[in-house]
Order: C-alpha cells, then sequence, then structure tokens
C-alpha cells in the first residue's frame, strides 16, 4: 500500500513516447493521460488533433486536465464556460473574430452540454472533417475560416447525454474515472508537501473525502488552515480529532442533510418519497438531487418503492453516533 501511494506522489504523466511532466501535480485518471500523451505525439507528426470531449461526474479534474493538457501545445488557452454563451451570432462576434480567427489558439469549451442550439448545429458542420486541415464556415453574410493546424478544440462536460447525438460523434471521448482512497489520499499529500503526517492518518482523511478531487483539495485546504492558526508543520490524529470536531466531518464525507435522511430511515423503516419531504421539509427535488445521490452512489440507502437505510448504510450510523 505505502508502495502504490508512493509512486501515486511522483506521478507526472503517462506518456507511451516519452517521458515528460505534462501532467504534474494531476494524481490517478491513467487511462486520460497515456491518451493525451499519444495525441500529442500524433499531433507532432500529423500537424492536427482530434477534437477532444473530456467527460466525467463534478469534481473529477476535467478542467484542470484539459488545461493541463493545452500547456503542452505551447499556445495561448482560451477558456469559455458555454453557459455564457447566448447565441452562434455572439461566439462568432465576440469570441471567434477577435480571439481564435488567424491565431495560435487552444479553446477550451467548458460545460459543453450547455453551448446555444444554433452553435452547436453550426458545430455539427466544423468539425465535420476527415483529412482537411481547414473548414469554411458560412454564417450570415460571412465566411469564417477554421484552420485545425493553428486551432485547437477542447470541450468538457458533466452531462455528454445532453449533448446533441450528431455533434457528439464529432468529438473523441475521454472519460473520466472516480478516484479511489489512496489516490484521493495523494492529492491531499501533494497540496500539503510542506505538513508531515502521522503514520496512518493520510488514508484515515481520505475515508471523509467524498469520491472526487475536488473534495480532496477542499480538506486539502481545511487542514492548511488549521495548520496555519495553529502554527503547525505536522498534523496528528490529536489534530485531526479536533477538526473533525470543529468541522463536523464524517465518514465517507457525509453531511448534515444525509445524515439525517439516513436517521429518519432507520427510526422509521421504509419511507416514501412524500414520506420523506414531509419529515425532513425538503421538495421533491431536493431530496432526490443533494439528499439522495451520494447515500444511493455508496450504498447506504436503496430504493425499491420506497426509500430504505441498508446494513451498510446503518453501521455507518454506527460509527458517527
Amino acid at each position: 500500500l505505502k508502495q502504490e501511494f508512493s509512486s501515486l506522489l511522483t506521478d507526472s504523466t503517462i506518456n507511451p513516447m516519452k517521458k515528460t511532466t505534462m501532467f504534474e501535480g494531476l494524481v490517478g485518471q491513467k487511462a486520460i493521460k497515456t491518451r493525451l500523451g499519444f495525441y500529442t505525439e500524433a499531433k507532432k507528426a500529423t500537424g492536427t488533433l482530434p477534437f477532444l470531449l473530456f467527460n466525467g461526474a463534478k469534481g473529477l479534474g476535467k478542467t484542470e486536465f484539459a488545461k493541463s493538457f493545452a500547456k503542452s501545445l505551447d499556445k495561448p488557452l482560451i477558456e469559455i464556460n458555454c453557459s455564457t454563451i447566448r447565441n452562434a451570432e455572439q461566439f462568432f462576434d465576440q469570441v471567434f473574430i477577435p480571439a481564435i480567427l488567424d491565431r495560435d489558439v487552444t479553446v477550451l469549451l467548458d460545460e459543453a452540454h450547455a453551448l446555444p442550439k444554433d452553435l452547436e448545429n453550426a458545430f455539427l458542420t466544423i468539425f465535420n472533417v476527415e483529412d482537411t486541415k481547414t473548414k469554411r464556415f458560412e454564417f450570415g453574410e460571412s465566411s469564417f475560416l477554421f484552420d485545425f493546424s493553428r486551432q485547437t478544440f477542447l470541450f468538457a462536460t458533466t452531462e455528454s447525454d445532453k449533448l446533441f447525438a450528431p455533434f457528439k460523434d464529432r468529438l473523441t471521448q475521454l472519460d473520466f474515472e472516480p478516484y479511489s482512497g489512496i489516490q484521493l489520499g495523494a492529492i491531499i499529500k501533494k497540496k500539503l508537501s510542506w505538513v508531515t503526517f502521522e503514520d496512518g492518518l493520510i488514508e484515515d482523511i481520505s475515508e471523509t473525502v467524498r469520491g472526487n478531487a475536488r473534495s480532496a483539495i477542499k480538506r486539502a485546504l481545511e487542514i492548511k488552515a488549521f495548520a496555519e492558526v495553529n502554527n503547525k508543520s505536522t498534523f496528528s490524529r490529536k489534530d485531526w480529532n479536533k477538526l473533525r470536531d470543529l468541522l463536523g466531518i464524517m465518514p465517507f464525507g457525509i453531511n448534515a442533510t444525509e445524515l439525517q435522511v439516513m436517521r429518519i430511515l432507520k427510526e422509521r423503516g421504509a419511507c416514501t418519497l412524500q414520506m420523506l419531504c414531509a419529515v425532513t421539509g425538503m421538495s421533491r427535488t431536493a431530496v432526490q438531487k443533494d439528499a439522495e445521490i451520494h447515500l444511493l452512489k455508496n450504498g447506504f440507502m436503496k430504493i425499491d418503492g420506497k426509500r430504505e437505510i441498508t446494513g451498510k448504510g446503518i453501521k455507518v450510523l454506527e460509527r458517527i453516533n
């Protein structure tokens, strides 16, 4: 276990061609690193890259990996949240002409599922290329030239199912995997390289993280704040217990709302969604999207007509109580 953890801390990239530091500081996602390493080398031979779609649940590091990959291309990066684009006209007038046309740039379109429909339809034509490195697109009374030897387009989304299927087919999808406990611990350790942890403590801390890189970084920042407040460069189990009490940190990253749901299910037995809403005072949407998802994902509750706590959930409750 220690050897595997140590290898994660020194991981930089998995490049099949040569050793680089493209992903230095980024833990896990070995398959993603391997593929991006290959595409980087392939671009040197072909002059272009496929149109990449970084796909995965929230907090898995899609944007960070995309940015790290973009840096390796030695071109300025333009990062755009697609929810800020109103329509295709705005994209061409305010983004493409001033920042992309006739330039060497990498464009990262984050939250791609929020692309306006008319721009998504335009992209159907723009990214429908095979061997050619350029594509001319007619829009209104204007003509726009896309040069894919100079311009690289990356997309990222948490909801690939919302992308128009024909457009999605134009993209090469990279699927991100959940992080293991060891990887989450490594992320925390990387963020706190100046802190010495008591033996075995990192593993216990990582158990309280909600399974993604973003959550691990948040936990690291909490430990950083505690260490700086107390002027400490070492972090002991006693320190961890104190921090847990201060912040109400629970196993598996369970929050107070989820704990309330688990307790209700244990005390009342199987409940309908309506009953759970009545007892918690939450709306149906809040219960389904906020209170249940993490519990269902970890097997702490199940839905078989009614909501029920599982044996695994009862054991977690016993630990918390």
